[in-house]
């Protein structure tokens, strides 16, 4: 499973927790790839985050148990818990495709876009941000199709070109 369906996940859990702001951070690691997710939500109660790591039914932590199993099974890490706000959820992965990064921003911030979602990725070839307070300042009017069109295809390509194949 690509990195950028356990994203669509996260993002989701965080949007459900009414975060304000969620920080995407991506960072080539030397055997893979590293995935950090933190917002300023409710937070997701111990016994949701067990119960979801068990992969039982629970309010919240949709897709925790997936993303640990992914992590996990390629020979990287998986850690979850409270932040100084919200939830904070990191993974590392090794030999895990990336994926479209792009299209998933896109939905989140069609369906949510009082919410930010800020994207840093840095790789050894050099660094982007992503902030959706800025899409109509970089890309044009967001309430428009082909705004968000634009927006993806530069996404996906930019983060292509810096992780390649990972």
């Amino acid at each position: 499973m690509e990195i950028s369906k356990h994203l669509v996940d996260l993002v989701v859990n965080s949007l459900e927790a009414l975060a304000k702001h969620v920080l995407i951070l991506l960072s080539e690691e030397e055997d893979g790839v590293s995935l950090e997710v933190s917002d300023d939500g409710v937070g997701i109660k111990q016994e949701e985050l067990e119960k979801a790591l068990r992969g039982e039914k629970a309010p919240r932590g949709r897709g925790l148990k997936l993303l640990q199993q992914t992590a996990e099974g390629s020979g990287g890490s998986f850690e979850c818990g409270l932040g100084q706000k919200g939830t904070v959820v990191r993974a590392k992965f090794k030999g895990v495709p990336l994926g479209a990064v792009g299209d998933a921003l896109i939905v989140f911030w069609q369906e949510m876009p009082i919410t930010v979602i800020t994207l840093s990725a840095v790789t050894k070839k050099g660094g982007f941000v992503f902030d959706s307070r800025l899409i109509d300042v970089k890309y044009g009017d967001p309430s428009k199709m082909e705004t968000m069109v634009k927006v993806r295809k530069d996404v996906n390509c930019i983060l292509t070109n810096l992780f390649g194949g990972k």
